[in-house]
């Protein structure tokens, strides 16, 4: 109950707030109720790792506005496990990357402030926020936001931003962070095209998030420090029905450490045709990864939070050939399927995916030390069901029937979110 005593005090107080100020605040948010069965995600039917559970979060946004100031701030408790009795769940995880951490927690999803800089056409932005670059398969907060620093201003149909991203902090007062900036453009043609392009520079200076190569179990330190560059251009437009989505980013970069060079790349396209009540949708994607055998950092590198965004299992649950939560990472994915509007508030899709490893793995069911690029097939269901104007109750269903690079036995999950936004 202290969370929920949390939330009403926040709410009593802006209220109070508002009736005393000159902002404009609104107040609202969502609850969650969630419903999972996932079965066998380590491919291997022997051994028991049934995941069934039913978690329930709540999010409270409080966005104000006082002339051309803005800001906003939202509380979030991240899936509370039902019977747990309030306490948070162990945090099983070993990364210090608060995105990826999957507990019962108390904390701010959004904190941030927007203004413009007196006399000029340039907007500031500061706090904690949600971010993504382009379509969002390099760089993608959205679940728990990161901590940012945003400039940009809009000349007519071109906007230009530069950002600053704190990906990591350090010891105190220590120049061992990560952190990301980012100088960005889009334009826009018309109301059915989009076209952008982003540059990044990442300067891992602690090589504690994946850019190096460390090896694993030693203690990383600043002479390990390691300098990512990515450069990304998009595109997003939409022709009479058809709708095509392109992103291509390319990587370099050198691991001070011991060397390593960083090679990688990634290519994605996605479309969908509307054909009323069908609508057909399509992706092909391939991302780069390490060569047997090559010192060099060849995978694709990326900042991505951990929720689905292609595949329900293999993106989702399943720690592929560069781990949990990569995207395309040592991926080559091609996906297709259509969902069908049986009615206003009832739709259903599937989908199917042919999955390989750009670069060959190890074949896990092989005691000859052969390797693959076989990771498997994997269909999809989603059910969209609108009960009511602020009421849904959406439904995924997978199975993943794993290539010789996951394992031996299909996976399966169902997952159930009852939605209620205010």
């Amino acid at each position: 109950m202290k969370k929920l005593y949390v939330l009403l005090v926040v709410v009593a107080l802006v209220f109070v707030s508002s009736m005393v100020s000159a902002a404009d605040v609104t107040v609202g948010g969502s609850m969650d109720i969630r419903s999972r069965n996932f079965d066998n995600l380590d491919f291997n039917k022997d051994h028991g790792d049934k995941t069934v559970d039913t978690q329930e979060r709540v999010r409270l946004d409080v966005n104000v506005k006082a002339g051309d100031v803005k800001g906003k701030v939202t509380l979030e408790n991240n899936w509370d496990a039902w019977g747990r009795f309030e306490q948070p769940q162990a945090d099983s995880t070993t990364t210090t990357d608060d995105r990826n951490k999957d507990k019962a927690r108390l904390d701010f999803r959004e904190a941030w402030m927007l203004f413009p800089v007196p006399n000029t056409p340039i907007y500031v932005k500061g706090g904690h926020m949600l971010l993504q670059l382009g379509n969002g398969w390099f760089f993608r907060s959205l679940k728990f936001g990161s901590d940012a620093w945003v400039a940009y201003t809009d000349l007519d149909a071109l906007h230009l931003g530069v950002v600053n991203v704190k990906a990591w902090e350090g010891a105190s007062g220590k120049s061992d962070d990560v952190d990301a900036y980012v100088f960005l453009a889009t334009m826009k043609v018309g109301d059915t095209m989009k076209f952008g392009a982003d540059v990044t520079y990442a300067n891992d200076r602690y090589n504690t998030l994946g850019f190096g190569n460390v090896a694993s179990g030693s203690t990383p330190t600043t002479v390990d420090a390691t300098q990512a560059y990515n450069v990304g251009v998009n595109a997003d437009v939409k022709v009479g029905p058809v709708g095509l989505k392109a992103e291509v980013d390319v990587q370099t970069g050198k691991v001070k450490a011991n060397g390593a060079k960083i090679k990688g790349n990634q290519v994605v396209l996605e479309g969908n045709v509307a054909l009323d009540p069908v609508t057909v949708n399509f992706t092909i994607a391939r991302g780069s990864g390490d060569k047997i055998g090559n010192n060099d950092i060849n995978r694709m590198l990326t900042f991505t939070d951990n929720d689905p965004y292609y595949t329900f299992l293999y993106e989702y649950k399943i720690a592929g050939p560069c781990g949990l939560h990569t995207g395309f990472c040592n991926t080559t994915a091609l996906g297709g399927g259509a969902v069908f509007a049986a009615t206003k508030n009832l739709s259903v899709g599937g989908n199917l995916w042919f999955l390989q490893a750009t670069e060959k793995v190890a074949d896990v069911t092989s005691t000859t030390g052969d390797t693959t690029n076989d990771l498997g097939m994997e269909v999809d269901v989603k059910i969209n069901w609108k009960l009511a104007d602020n009421l849904t109750w959406n439904w995924n269903l997978g199975y993943l029937d794993p290539g010789k690079g996951l394992g031996k036995d299909p996976a399966t999950g169902i997952q159930g979110v009852l939605s209620m936004k205010f």
